[in-house]
């Protein structure tokens, strides 16, 4: 069976892009597997944030979503009848999902993108635009719908333009 890889962070745009590739799995019938890449958080120099306590408390609630994000997908999928696996990894978000797609010859990733605009980007970084640029396999990216971007602050939609 053919592997659909989908990247999860629990936003709409994540949301949009497993929407799709549940619609792409009913026709397939392609198997689907979530991943969410959470991250040790670090200062400068690889050196934690000040306190040892607050750190475990970042820490827990960064996981906390991660799991959340992927309980979200398989339920997500469970309404549609696809059947889900998932995928908890932590590191680098572009670099863990290329590394495990490659991992299950994955046929397709599948990522969302809030579509922030060049200038945004290069400032902010995009996992997505990495994971293209090191996919095993083609990347299918989707934008996060417009409803769901009608509610940005304004700045934010200035800097999409």
């Amino acid at each position: 069976m053919r592997v659909l890889l989908v990247a999860t962070d629990g936003s709409q745009a994540a949301g949009a892009a497993l929407d799709e590739a549940i619609s792409l799995a009913a026709e397939t019938g392609d198997e689907i597997v979530a991943i969410t890449v959470w991250r040790a958080l670090q200062g400068d120099f690889g050196l934690a944030y000040p306190s040892a306590a607050m750190l475990d408390d970042l820490l827990d609630a960064e996981r906390t979503h991660a799991e959340a994000a992927l309980a979200d997908a398989v339920a997500r999928g469970q309404a549609a009848g696809v059947q889900i696996s998932t995928r908890l990894a932590t590191g680098d978000p572009a670099e863990q999902v290329c590394a495990y797609a490659g991992e299950i010859e994955a046929r397709l990733i599948a990522v969302g993108t809030r579509g922030y605009g060049s200038v945004a980007s290069l400032l902010l970084g995009s996992v997505s635009n990495a994971i293209i640029r090191h996919a095993p396999c083609p990347v299918l990216v989707v934008r996060e719908s417009e409803p769901a971007r009608e509610h940005l602050p304004a700045a934010r939609a200035a800097a999409e333009s």
